[in-house]
């Protein structure tokens, strides 16, 4: 179509150069074959011209065609570049996991075979008569052996254990205290601290730990939160706080209930809690770890106070912590003790006068064994 129009253009020229002849009566034959000859030649010239056109307009078209296919495989390629990526991450996080599993699982088998081995060269635990007890690594928390782990009951004088946490806690262990009358009334086992007599925070929690003196006792729970109903209220949030839900606590010594108290309880369990962070505090491991203590009293005389706990001078490698006896709570004692490296913490509730000594050595001794 467009090479169409440069013919009708010259014979559009050669009809209006014949119109122009006729018009003028130009009979000359020379100059209307000159007439002509141009014409025809710009005619030719336009022809070829848009015949260039035509073809440059198509290259153009084929480009742009071109151009657009490459765009097309272009994004195609990235589409499928960003597929194989996905895949590949994909694969990797796979492979990643599989790994993991399999070195969870290998560890899971070394565990085991380290566990078996041990049980092994352990043997099996020692019979006991105490009604509630626990026994664990002190290094991972792992329960060795539980009997009634979870049974409520008073805890006695172990409850000093918790007392010891919070007072060195608070720190300022050697500022000096002065004991009130208020401290001074309790029930037996007492130091027999008199009102205005002066001590070190830190004589006076060393004495609580080594002899269990109730007034000790409640004159550090004053000093510490102004009153026992505020230390006390300090504990049960520190018992929350620790995930022992088990737990009550109505006094800083462990004595039974007075007047509408209700009565106080934890389990092995809780307890065992409380001992491993208390193991974890050099200054109370340095007090109950003291076969003796010598304290000097207000009024300058010195007495030496045996640890309450006998397996401190029965096994050698006994270095603590607390005993207690209630008629509710029985004979009580958690013993620690470390061997090679290996340290394990013992729970014994609800024990008998001489079975809680033997129950806590055997089963202090049997689970430093491996």
């Amino acid at each position: 179509m467009p090479a169409a129009r440069p013919r009708f253009a010259l014979l559009l020229r050669f009809v209006l150069v014949l119109g122009m002849m006729a018009a003028t009566g130009c009979k000359d034959p020379k100059r209307e074959a000159e007439l002509l000859q141009r014409e025809t030649a710009a005619a030719a010239k336009e022809e070829a011209q848009a015949k260039r056109d035509a073809e440059l307009a198509k290259r153009e078209a084929d480009l742009a065609k071109e151009q657009e296919a490459v765009r097309t495989q272009q994004i195609a390629l990235e589409k499928r570049f960003q597929e194989v990526e996905v895949r590949l991450a994909k694969q990797e996080q796979e492979i990643t996991q599989r790994h993991k599993e399999l070195d969870r699982m290998e560890a899971e088998m070394k565990a085991a075979k380290v566990l078996y081995e041990t049980k092994v060269k352990r043997g099996p635990a020692p019979s006991i008569t105490s009604e509630r007890v626990i026994v664990i690594n002190a290094e991972n928390d792992e329960v060795l052996f539980e009997r009634n782990p979870d049974k409520r009951n008073a805890i006695a004088s172990t409850t000093k254990i918790m007392t010891a946490i919070l007072l060195i806690e608070a720190g300022n262990l050697d500022k000096e205290m002065t004991i009130e009358t208020s401290d001074t009334i309790c029930a037996p086992v007492k130091m027999g601290l008199k009102a205005g007599e002066k001590y070190t925070r830190r004589n006076l929690l060393t004495a609580l730990m080594v002899k269990s003196s109730n007034d000790i006792a409640q004159a550090l729970a004053r000093d510490n939160a102004g009153s026992v109903e505020a230390f006390v209220a300090k504990m049960n949030a520190k018992a929350k706080e620790l995930g022992c839900a088990d737990t009550l606590f109505i006094n800083p010594n462990g004595l039974p209930p007075i007047n509408d108290q209700p009565d106080p309880y934890s389990t092995p369990r809780d307890l065992v809690k409380l001992a491993a962070i208390a193991d974890k505090l050099p200054d109370l491991r340095a007090m109950v770890k003291l076969k003796t203590y010598s304290f000097t009293k207000g009024d300058g005389k010195t007495i030496v106070l045996d640890n309450t706990n006998r397996v401190l001078r029965t096994c050698e490698f006994c270095d603590g912590m607390k005993t207690g006896y209630t008629g509710a709570a029985g004979h009580c004692l958690v013993a620690t003790g470390e061997r090679d490296g290996r340290r394990r913490i013992v729970v014994v509730l609800n024990g008998s006068t001489t079975g809680v000594w033997k129950d806590a050595e055997a089963l202090l001794e049997w689970a430093l064994k491996s």
